[in-house]
């Protein structure tokens, strides 16, 4: 059994347990599962990318899915600006059901549903993605705003031992985080069902902070709530949270530029994040204020990458291309959230996308990524890729 499903049956009530156990024994699993059974994610990945290096083409671990770019919510910082109303040339719901069979079959282990839109606005979609991903053994997470959540949604997520639940949650307070999010009763609503899973998964399924679904809060940093670190680690803990993802806000359009730190503001940040941190070594959170320790480290937009070593898949820039897939809401690809859409399309065959070698996107990308040649869009990569990255190097080095 594997180590996620363990952890979400070990404490369920006796009465219950027998037919959870028996649902999970049953799951298949995908693919490539027995031979990396018992390797960390950091191993598994690594000995995918040998192959590689050996000529062959294993699947991805990791697939990223964008149900929609429409969202019921209107943040002042998104960068989405086409996010209102019905977009056009979305994937259908077979589509979803055709593209995760082919990655279950390529051993795809682990599935993120999130994208520019709020994934739960694709009701035909989501719900049922979730049921699936979880029914081939692949590990789940969501990241959504959380405001579309009803009882049976949530009694869904629990009842399947959905992995990992990340809440868009700007502030500690509803005048904040509501003006940041730019709907009234935002807050509210967000607080209140993440209080409502942490209740249910607590009380009824005895399950701990570590047990699924594991819940995090991401935070958008701006000068409307940089002051708020270690009330958030509050908040966070208070709700039930593991980690707090921070990140700071990506600027491009003025009323973006206008939620941006001056110099005397960035003046205070390293201090405040040192407190938060401290407080949550103590309340037992993880959080990635270790970013804002340092300015070089807080933006965006200016990342430098290692250029040394030879020409392979070790010593390349970045990993992405060899393990993460991203699709699109209208099926387009790309090995990250930064290089969005520009690779071909998932209807013609996520083997064929995927495998392909020279003359297609993802064979000329690795080859550039090989050669040490990135792309402009690159420099606006995110902390906690490069962090990835460089854990999963570490095993490649072994």
């Amino acid at each position: 059994m594997a180590p996620r499903i363990a952890a979400c049956i070990g404490r369920v009530p006796p009465s219950q347990a027998p037919d959870l156990r028996a649902t999970f024994e049953s799951m298949p699993l995908p693919v490539l599962e027995a031979d990396e059974y018992q390797l960390s994610e950091g191993e598994a990945i690594a000995a995918r990318m040998r192959r590689w290096d050996a000529g062959q083409s294993p699947g991805p671990y990791t697939m990223e899915l964008y149900p929609t770019m429409t969202c019921n919510i209107d943040c002042v910082f998104c960068d989405t600006t086409y996010r209102k109303g019905k977009q056009h040339g979305e994937l259908t719901a077979e589509d979803y059901w055709k593209l995760l069979d082919e990655a279950a079959e390529m051993g795809v282990r682990r599935v993120f549903i999130l994208g520019g839109g709020e994934p739960m606005v694709r009701r035909d979609v989501t719900p049922e993605l979730m049921r699936r991903i979880k029914n081939y053994g692949m590990e789940g997470h969501l990241a959504t705003n959380g405001t579309l959540f009803n009882d049976r949604i949530i009694d869904q997520i629990i009842e399947s031992c959905w992995d990992e639940l990340h809440f868009s949650l700007d502030a500690p307070d509803r005048a904040t985080n509501d003006f940041l999010r730019g709907s009234k009763g935002t807050f509210d609503k967000v607080s209140q069902v993440m209080s409502r899973i942490h209740a249910r998964k607590h009380f009824r399924a005895q399950r701990g902070v570590q047990d699924a679904p594991r819940m995090l809060i991401h935070a958008v940093v701006t000068n409307k709530n940089y002051r708020m670190f270690s009330d958030m680690v509050r908040f966070a803990h208070a709700l039930g949270c593991y980690r707090v993802n921070f990140d700071y806000i990506i600027a491009y359009r003025p009323e973006q530029h206008a939620l941006k730190l001056n110099e005397a503001e960035r003046a205070q940040v390293p201090a405040l994040a040192r407190e938060a941190i401290k407080l949550a070594e103590q309340l037992g959170l993880e959080t990635t204020l270790d970013h804002f320790l340092h300015e070089s480290t807080m933006d965006r937009g200016e990342m430098v990458f290692d250029q040394s070593g030879p020409e392979d898949v070790a010593h390349a820039p970045c990993l992405n291309p060899w393990y993460y897939l991203v699709v699109q809401p209208d099926g387009s690809t790309s090995p990250c959230c930064v290089i969005t859409g520009t690779g071909n399309n998932v209807r013609e065959g996520l083997g064929e996308v995927w495998r392909s070698r020279d003359g297609s996107y993802f064979g000329d990308l690795r080859r550039n990524m090989q050669a040490k040649v990135m792309t402009d869009l690159c420099r606006n990569c995110s902390q906690s890729i490069i962090a990835r990255n460089d854990y999963i190097r570490e095993h490649l080095r072994d």
